[in-house]
């Protein structure tokens, strides 16, 4: 089937002497022939532009046709059914680095310049992830869940196979775009260890207590103030009585012998 269909784009460039470089040549591209009328045009900043693509043959009535912003090799954004795709930007995503089995852990992917919203996937050392691990046999040692719309992916109970390299992608109908790896790792608790420090505690504990109750039964805690005043009044002797006169400013001593 034959047929030549126009279709034009009108931009607004916004940058000082903006040179737009739209280079069409006839071309067989999915079953449709192309061409474009203005080949190479040329505009200044804040003025408007029309962009042709012409389909001269095409083996279906209604073809998909998209405007691409191609910049340094990445496509930026596409103009499609008269709205603006934005190809999304790499994304943040949020890796605990350890883990103890049999704890839950939550890893985030979030992706704000792309339109329309990005749907995430995750990806372990280059393994795609399914949305729930219990539909894939591969992954029956696994539990976690993926939300593919808010990027989250939750583990319930880690296991040692969970430790991996860990990457999140965002994409949309414009492009993709993916985080840096990150690892986790997921260590088991030494549980003998654990009861070990407690048993060592313990121990330090009971003999701190013995120690005190065999230093107060020695008299190591009786109080000073009581034992200067047991020497300061020593008991009386027998048959010795104790005068303090003015004029000696002291004690002094008679014996009295009794018959």
């Amino acid at each position: 089937m034959a047929l030549k269909r126009r279709w034009g784009l009108r931009l607004c460039a916004r940058l000082p002497d903006f040179v737009l470089l739209l280079l069409f040549r006839d071309c067989l591209i999915g079953a449709v022939n192309l061409k474009s009328s203005n080949r190479i045009p040329v505009v200044q900043e804040f003025e408007s532009v029309e962009l042709s693509c012409i389909i001269t043959d095409s083996q279906t009535s209604d073809p998909r046709i998209e405007w691409k912003k191609i910049q340094d090799a990445q496509t930026t954004y596409v103009f499609f059914d008269n709205k603006i795709q934005v190809k999304p930007v790499p994304p943040v995503c949020r890796v605990p680095k350890a883990v103890p089995v049999g704890k839950s852990a939550t890893l985030h992917c979030q992706e704000k310049e792309g339109y329309p919203l990005p749907h995430y996937s995750w990806y372990r050392n280059d393994v795609l992830l399914p949305t729930d691990s219990r539909a894939n046999p591969r992954f029956r040692n696994s539990s976690f869940l993926l939300n593919s719309k808010t990027g989250t992916l939750v583990f319930s109970a880690v296991q040692k196979e969970d430790s991996g390299q860990y990457y999140c992608i965002a994409s949309n109908d414009a492009g993709s775009a993916r985080c840096e790896e990150q690892a986790m790792e997921v260590y088991d608790l030494n549980i003998g260890g654990i009861v070990g420090g407690v048993l060592v505690v313990l121990a330090v504990l009971v003999l701190i207590t013995v120690g005190i109750c065999c230093a107060y039964r020695r008299g190591y805690f009786i109080n000073n103030k009581q034992n200067g005043e047991s020497y300061k009044n020593p008991g009386k002797p027998d048959g010795v009585n104790y005068i303090r006169t003015d004029e000696e400013g002291d004690f002094r001593h008679k014996s009295s012998f009794v018959i």
